[in-house]
């Protein structure tokens, strides 16, 4: 009958010969009137006999055959040999839910006649829809195609409700996809009857909830569901491809900033393709109707925003640049459209608005980023001219898709060319896929060559650091000296990997000591150098001179011909067997006897000034008499207020052991190396291992030890 049917339209109507015709009904007429289409035909067919006297004469042979089951029932189809029938037409509509409107019995009569392909974006709440289709008795089973919302509707066959077709939640409601339900009635007579509920967020998107209905054999309705799919499928491949390759380059950034932790826009990277990547993939698999809508609405969306504070973070960190106040305003600014994101989900803000918004919040970032590049690398930061394409890739093609996302709802069919994929070949790629696969490929040689930079700094880094070291080990002593008048204690804690503070001890042959204790200007591997150099000046005026204010003089002269830049504050201290002690100071603290702060006369640091000459200061040490030598790194410790530890502070803890002083200063809030070198008079009668005993009554011990880099040690 289709064949029949195809040659009279093409007979009566030559224009549209060579179409592909299948039985439609008009949306515009009830359903009882469906009967007259065939006595229309019939008048056409008359009209005609004139032109086509033989064309005629064989259609009208078959017109009895059409007509006579239609003049017979309300809708009839009749066996088609396409094995399909496109049901979109001739549906009755009505809002409202009441269960008894799927009965096969229930009066319709009063119910809006509609076409499922034409009603247009759906509106939120409940509606039901009618269709009764008779096929006459005898018919094969039978299947019906529905495309519509996932979790909008449920199907009702002759009252009962078919399986598969549930009412979802709302946030578990998705774009519509194809569903296929089995009829069967020895009659061949269906009453179909869907019950619809539409949220307000899939009708804020003004989404179709359905856009085909088809019933036909098992066979060719699988072949028309498997086109379908296809179609709806189309283009997914490559763009979760594309983020995929997103959160892996993401997760490989983050790999990096675990091994390079000081490079904070590893991190920030990392996030912004990781965050970027996921966003992106929810999308995708939202428009494919494989995720629900709340997916991308939700959390999607909301993610753009995270992704471009990470890029501007990113940014910065990458130039090595400070975040000014506007950007970190428009940044806390970016927050604020993630609750207009669910405000836009339960209707409550228009879906047009909120893109548009998004688009304007987000579309500057890539601009003005590139133009910050361009001024940094024009400022002399070669590095800079590296991000200017990555950066505006995404931001930029983000931004233009919501703008044709937008047009087509607010009718700007200038821009619906924005949403249109773009064809590579037998492959089609969104626009945001595009920008997004640009700006991988951009960073990923961006970031090769940066981390290859950073890979050679670090290792020169490390090597200078391996030199320091060594160089640290001659700013203390690794051994303190035995003495048989003096007992040694020491501790020693640089703020960084190596310090500039340093200490040593030297006996000479006549049973005197000489303690020097000083502070290198600056942290790090100069100072190290500096103290080093200081050290081996020492060495070698010691050996000829004993005197403290001579020592610190002739010392002075070499630091000041020896350095650039910099100074050193420097105590030294004479010890004789007999107690009696000879201080010069040249700009350091002065030491603390028994928990005082002895008054000693100062000079300039060393390295200042030339032909300096310093004071001395005479004082006298008893039997059980301490000493403590200390770096300004325990007086300027800083605790979490901002408050020094201080002068006081320090002169109360002076009487402790050096591992104590130095521990509380650190804990408090160190800034700056912190050494403590501390000295008790017990002058022995009697030496032996391990112990003495004093005809004065002193009992002392004599103590060797090992000086540690990084915690101290008490010796």
């Amino acid at each position: 009958m289709h064949w029949c049917a195809g040659y009279l339209r093409q007979m009566l109507f030559p224009a549209e010969e060579g179409r592909i015709e299948t039985m439609r009904f008009k949306t515009n007429i009830p359903r009882r009137q469906f009967c007259l289409a065939p006595m229309r035909l019939l008048l056409q067919a008359s009209v005609c006999i004139l032109r086509r006297k033989r064309e005629a004469l064989a259609c009208a042979m078959i017109l009895p055959g059409l007509c006579a089951p239609a003049l017979g029932a309300s809708t009839n189809v009749m066996p088609w040999n396409s094995g399909l029938t496109e049901l979109n037409q001739g549906w009755l509509e009505h809002n409202g839910d009441r269960i008894e409107w799927s009965r096969p019995n229930f009066n319709d009569d009063t119910w809006d006649a509609v076409d499922l392909e034409d009603l247009g974006p759906s509106q939120p709440g409940w509606h039901w829809y009618r269709h009764h289709v008779s096929l006459g008795p005898g018919q094969p089973e039978l299947r019906l195609l529905i495309s519509g919302g996932l979790g909008t509707y449920e199907l009702y066959v002759n009252g009962i409700r078919m399986p598969g077709s549930i009412l979802r939640p709302c946030l578990w409601v998705g774009r519509p996809v194809e569903a296929v339900f089995p009829l069967r009635d020895s009659s061949g007579s269906f009453e179909i009857a869907l019950r619809t509920r539409i949220p307000a967020g899939y009708a804020a998107w003004h989404l179709a909830q359905f856009t085909n209905v088809t019933v036909g054999l098992p066979t060719a309705i699988e072949y028309e569901r498997q086109a379908l799919k296809s179609q709806r499928l189309y283009g997914l491949a490559p763009s979760i491809c594309i983020n995929f390759l997103l959160c892996l380059a993401g997760l490989s950034a983050l790999g990096l900033y675990t091994i390079q932790r000081p490079e904070q826009e590893y991190m920030f990277l990392g996030l912004y393709l990781l965050l970027g990547g996921i966003s992106g993939g929810l999308a995708m698999l939202q428009a494919t109707g494989l995720v629900p809508l709340s997916a991308n609405f939700l959390i999607a969306d909301p993610l753009i925003y995270v992704c471009v504070i990470a890029q501007i973070e990113f940014t910065y960190n990458f130039a090595g640049q400070r975040i000014g106040r506007i950007w970190r305003i428009y940044e806390i600014s970016l927050l604020l459209p993630l609750a207009l994101a669910a405000l836009t989900w339960i209707g409550w803000f228009g879906s047009d608005a909120y893109v548009l918004i998004e688009a304007a919040a987000t579309a500057p970032v890539g601009l003005l980023l590139s133009a910050l590049l361009f001024l940094w690398y024009r400022r002399g930061n070669p590095e800079a001219a590296w991000l200017i394409l990555p950066s505006l890739a995404p931001a930029v093609s983000n931004a233009l898709f919501d703008l044709g996302t937008a047009s087509i709802t607010l009718s700007w069919p200038a821009f619906n060319f924005l949403v249109e994929p773009i064809q590579l070949g037998p492959i089609g790629l969104q626009l945001v896929d595009v920008g997004s696969a640009v700006y991988l490929f951009s960073i990923a040689v961006v970031m090769f060559f940066r981390f290859s930079r950073v890979s050679h700094e670090q290792a020169r880094v490390a090597a200078e650091l391996a030199a320091a070291r060594e160089i640290q080990g001659r700013l203390v002593p690794p051994v303190l000296p035995f003495h048989p008048n003096y007992t040694f204690e020491a501790a020693y804690l640089p703020a960084l990997e190596v310090g500039g503070d340093f200490y040593q001890i030297l006996p000479h042959a006549d049973g005197s000591i000489v303690v020097v204790i000083g502070d290198v200007s600056g942290k790090g591997l100069k100072a190290a150098m500096t103290g080093a150099f200081a050290i081996g000046a020492l060495h070698a005026l010691a050996a000829e001179i004993s005197d403290p204010p001579e020592l610190l003089s002739r010392l002075n002269r070499e630091v000041l011909h020896g350095q650039d830049s910099g100074f050193i504050t420097c105590l030294c201290v004479k010890l004789n067997p007999d107690g009696q002690m000879t201080i010069s100071n040249a700009g350091h603290l002065p030491p603390y006897k028994n928990g005082q702060e002895l008054t000693v006369e100062g000079g300039p640091p060393l390295g200042l000034f030339p032909d300096l000459l310093y004071s001395e200061s005479q004082f006298e040490i008893n039997c059980g008499d301490s000493l403590t030598f200390l770096s300004d790194g325990v007086v300027e410790a800083r605790g979490p207020n901002d408050e020094l530890f201080g002068f006081e502070r320090t002169q109360a803890v002076s009487s402790r052991s050096a591992h104590d002083i130095a521990a509380i200063a650190q804990q408090f809030g160190q800034e700056d190396d912190i050494t403590v070198v501390k000295l008790k008079h017990t002058p022995l009668q009697l030496s032996a291992v391990g112990h003495s005993i004093m005809s004065s009554g002193c009992i002392g011990m004599n103590v060797l030890g090992a000086q540690a880099f990084e915690n101290p040690v008490n010796v």
